[in-house]
This record gives structure tokens, sequence and C-alpha cells, in this order.
């Protein structure tokens, strides 16, 4: 639909051919329809950029942390000097003249602050504060020094290095987002998921990634045991993560109807590609109600094999749920690769065509004026009159 604009710069030239061809050069009729073609195309892509750009989470876990002591260094660098020279005139009268006079030094310090950070398995290095780097160094229980040989000025800065020893205890789980291309959610045809309004059917979001890079597995109140298994969970999402390139969330709804599931998938379009999501409906004395599990997973009967796990349940167990579906997804899942969806049109939405519209309109009306007005319509009248 935005390519209809381009009947914008196609009026612009039929106005600037009948109205002002004796103030027009031949090549300028061809700069409406250029510039034109190549706002649209920037604004659609743009448009379709941001219509389909999504987020998603990565599991991982610490495999060290570090701390970069404060630090100085010369750096070379000279600062010439100058002193006041009086000299003489031919005619007897003085005169005061700068002269170089050498430098003031042959190098600056250069001070780098402190800091901390962490490794992570999926090959990142994120930034943390004193207090994260103390932490883990408790945790880990290794914490060492490590000389780096610094050239220094006057400051000798070294790091402390505290690395994870590989056992669950002391795992510590981070969790990253990551940007992709989800053209699904931009789709009003192939996959048509309602808007939802989620206060009306009490829906999760997505959830906040903290200062340390946590952030829950379970949503929602599950229970007594809710530390335990999300603690349990976390450290799953954090090993399946680059494994099998999966993220687990359970969501546990309260006196909901069967329903709110649906809605949920509904307004989280389906999940992230990476994503397997069980929902689960229990009552307030915790007994499973229903359970409806959706992911974009390739393996459909893994969704329907969690449904029939944690319905035969009675009364919820979160931790059993976890130590059966950890193993699980590690041997059935495969992620849907989302380049599949490549086929899918996005067309933008219909404020962004007005705006696209009236941006053209403005750039049309600018360039025309600069044709009308500019330096070259004198010299192309004689040669317009030899076309026409």
């Amino acid at each position: 639909m935005v390519w209809f604009a381009m009947a914008i710069p196609v009026l612009t030239a039929l106005v600037l051919f009948v109205l002002f061809k004796h103030r027009t050069v031949w090549w300028e009729f061809f700069i409406p329809v250029g510039v034109s073609a190549l706002l649209i195309f920037i604004c659609k892509t743009c448009t379709e950029t941001l219509q389909t750009l999504d987020k998603e989470y990565w599991g991982g876990w610490v495999t060290k942390a570090e701390y970069y002591e404060e630090w100085d260094e010369r750096v070379p660098c000279r600062h010439p000097k100058y002193k006041a020279v009086t000299r003489t005139r031919s005619d007897g009268s003085t005169y005061t003249e700068w002269v170089f006079d050498g430098y003031e030094h042959l190098y600056d310090v250069d001070y780098h602050s402190p800091y901390w950070q962490v490794s992570e398995s999926n090959g990142y290095t994120l930034s943390v504060n004193s207090n994260r780097f103390d932490e883990l160094a408790m945790k880990f229980g290794n914490k060492k020094k490590v000389d780096l040989g610094r050239s220094y000025h006057s400051i000798d800065g070294d790091k402390w290095v505290a690395t994870w020893k590989g056992s669950d205890e002391t795992l510590e789980p981070v969790v990253t987002i990551h940007s992709y291309e989800n053209r699904v959610q931009a789709s009003d045809s192939i996959f048509n998921f309602p808007e939802v309004n989620p206060e009306e059917y009490g829906l999760f979001e997505y959830p906040r990634i903290t200062d340390y890079y946590r952030c829950p597995s379970i949503l929602g109140n599950s229970g007594p045991a809710h530390a335990e298994a999300n603690r349990l969970l976390d450290i799953w999402n954090a090993k399946l993560g680059a494994m099998k390139q999966v993220r687990i969330w359970i969501l546990v709804f309260v006196d909901k109807p069967y329903d709110t599931a649906l809605k949920q998938e509904a307004y989280w379009k389906g999940g992230n590609k990476n994503e397997f999501i069980v929902a689960i409906g229990v009552d307030k004395q915790r007994a499973v109600k229903w359970c409806y599990a959706f992911s974009w997973t390739e393996v459909e009967q893994l969704k329907v094999e969690a449904r029939n796990f944690v319905i035969q349940q009675k009364e919820l167990d979160l931790v059993k749920v976890v130590e059966w579906l950890g193993p699980e997804i590690q041997k059935k899942f495969v992620r849907k690769q989302f380049a599949d969806f490549s086929y899918i049109t996005v067309e933008p939405p219909l404020w962004a065509v007005i705006l696209i519209f009236l941006i053209t309109i403005a750039v049309n009306v600018g360039v025309s004026a600069w044709i009308v007005y500019n330096e070259f319509h004198e010299e192309s009248r004689r040669r317009f009159n030899s076309y026409y």
C-alpha cells in the first residue's frame, strides 16, 4: 500500500512540466521520483523492522567473576612551551615575540578506574558491581590474585578472579536478552492472534531482568515450594540455554478458567522462538484443574506429554514437574527456525502509511521549490526549447 505514494512524485513531475518547464532542467524531472522512491523504501524498511523486532531470553551461568584494580600508565605526549623574547627592529624600536622553548614533559598519566565483570557460559562478558563480585567470590570460594604484569606509572593494578567449580550448588544462573526477527507477531493473516487485554484476564508480562542478570522462571503463586522449584528450573534454563536453545517458563494461574491459557498464548503471540511455556490452572487449595503447554517447537508431542504429566497430579507439585520437564526438554526439544516464516509479508499499520504519504508530500513540495528556484533554469531554457 505504501508504494501508492509513488503517485505523488509522478504528479509533482507533471506539475513541473505543465507550469514550470521553462525553469526546469530535463534531468530535474527525475529528482522527485528518485528521492521519493528512496524515502518510501527507507520508511517501509524501518517500519517493518520495528514491527518484527522481538526479544528472547537466553539462559546461562557465571563461569568466572573478575575484579580489575585501579591503575595508571604513562602515555607518550609532548606539550611544547614558549618563552617571550624581546627583539629590536632596524629603527631601534623593540617588540616581543614568543618562540619555541622545548617541551614541558614527554608523557601524560592516564588513570584507569576499577571495574568488575563476569563471564557467562554463552560467551558474553557482563558488567557487575563490587558487591556482586564479592558475593560470587564467596560463593565460589576460590578467589585468587593474578599479576597482569602491566607497565604502570605509580599504581600497579592487578586483578582478582573467582571461578565456578562445576557444582549445581554453586551454579549462578544469568539471563540475557537478545533481539531477533519475529515476523509472526506482525502477521494479521497467517497467525491471527487476537488482541488481548492482559489486565482483564490477569495475564503475565515477561519479567524484567535484575541488575544481577537474574530472572524468575516460574510466574504466579506456586505455593510453599516456589523457591525450590524456581531454583531448580533456573538451573535447567541455564544448562539448556546454549545446549538446546530453549527457555522454559511455568505460569501458575489461581482460580482462572482454561481459556486464560489461550489468552496468554495470544498475548505472547505464541511465545518467543526459543520458549517452552507450561500454563497451569489451580484452585486455592492448589489442586490442578487444567494445563496447557504452548511452544513453537518442532516436537508437538512434547506439549501433549507435558500437559498429561501435570494433569495427573491431584495437588500441584512443581518440584516434580520441573524434575520431569527438564530431562524431557533436554532429550526432545527442537527449536523452530523462524527463518521458515520469511515468506510472511508485513504491511505497515495505517498510521505509518498515512505518515509516509505526508512525508512524501512534504519532500516533494521542498524538492519542487528547489527545482524552480535553483540556478539551472536559465541555462536550461534553450535546451528545453530544443526538445519541444
